[in-house]
């Protein structure tokens, strides 16, 4: 386009027009491109500093063109990006001492330009800067928002986590309680029936529960309890369900296991419990009785239950620490 308004001849004006800006920026970037490699910290400084040399080359090439003038607001642009003050006021003395020198080094444009015209482009430059200085007070506001309402919902999300957890732990057993079981169990029995997963339900209960309160007292009973839930817990995976269903009785829902392997479980639990010795009784040892029913698709819930709960009481009539299968248990 400047080609059509300069009296300069074609052979002048690639040579002022084109070759000697085209290296002159070429250097400038080649400098940026250095800066940004080897000054992490500081590239965005860099960056800044070659947008206002880059700005500064083409108005000095085309000095007759004040409108040129206006590629020294885009660093100052660019900056609002980078949301921080610090390099906001960095670009802005950048674009300062770019003006200063190119109006008192290039006699063209001193010329050219009034005293009237360099008074508006500097309160041009500092209305875009307040303008500038507004767009990030109002972007820190925004993100300033943004950040505490995430902090917040986080806050929220986790106290609402931890009151889950409450409402359905027992705060003696830290198993889950009566009301966590029944919501675990309709949801698992429902994808048991769609043949998804393999489920079983063990129900345990301890041995003279209320002989041991009798004569050790409640609070050497609630030692046997925890001590149970924590051995139960110990040996059950993640995908196994431990509540205390109420009283001395807990009970296990099994997931994603084989009839063998939940057997396994279960006995493992009973040694363990009759092998530990509670030294609020005295160095004594409890032991369980435990009642285990597979569920087969179309079973129901109550026939579930009933199931294992029929299997604990032959289990506690024949003699009491042993586990009984139920009698519609089929042995993988």
């Amino acid at each position: 386009m400047f080609l059509f308004v300069t009296e300069v001849s074609t052979k002048d004006f690639i040579s002022l027009y084109i070759v000697k800006p085209t290296i002159i920026m070429a250097s400038i970037v080649l400098l940026a491109e250095i800066g940004v490699r080897f000054l992490p910290k500081l590239q965005d400084y860099v960056l800044i500093s070659s947008g206002t040399l880059l700005a500064s080359t083409a108005i000095a090439i085309h000095s007759s063109l004040e409108y040129l003038l206006f590629f020294l607001f885009f660093p100052i642009m660019i900056s609002i990006f980078y949301f921080q003050y610090k390099k906001l006021l960095y670009a802005i003395l950048n674009t300062a001492i770019a003006i200063a020198f190119l109006f008192t080094n290039i006699e063209s444009m001193h010329q050219g330009m009034s005293t009237v015209g360099l008074l508006s482009m500097i309160c041009i430059l500092t209305a875009y800067s307040c303008i500038a200085f507004g767009t990030i007070a109002r972007g820190r506001e925004v993100l300033m928002h943004l950040r505490t309402s995430y902090e917040s919902n986080q806050e929220l999300l986790v106290r609402n986590i931890v009151m889950d957890k409450l409402a359905k732990t027992d705060a003696l057993t830290d198993t889950y309680n009566h009301m966590a079981y029944h919501e675990f169990k309709d949801n698992l029995v429902e994808q048991a029936d769609n043949g998804r997963i393999s489920l079983h339900l063990a129900i345990l209960d301890i041995d003279n529960f209320k002989l041991i309160n009798d004569t050790y007292g409640h609070k050497a009973g609630d030692v046997v309890l925890r001590k149970v839930a924590s051995i139960a817990r110990s040996k059950t995976g993640s995908n196994d369900i431990v509540a205390r269903y109420g009283g001395e009785e807990f009970v296990l829902l099994f997931a994603e296991k084989s009839f063998q392997e939940v057997y396994d479980i279960v006995e493992e639990i009973r040694t363990s419990i009759a092998a530990t010795k509670h030294e609020a009784l005295k160095s004594l040892t409890v032991t369980v009785s435990i009642g285990l029913n597979p569920y087969f698709p179309g079973m129901g819930k109550e026939a579930f239950f009933q199931g294992a709960d029929a299997a604990l009481y032959e289990a506690k009539h024949s003699g009491k620490n042993r586990t009984v299968i139920a009698a519609s248990a089929q042995v993988e």
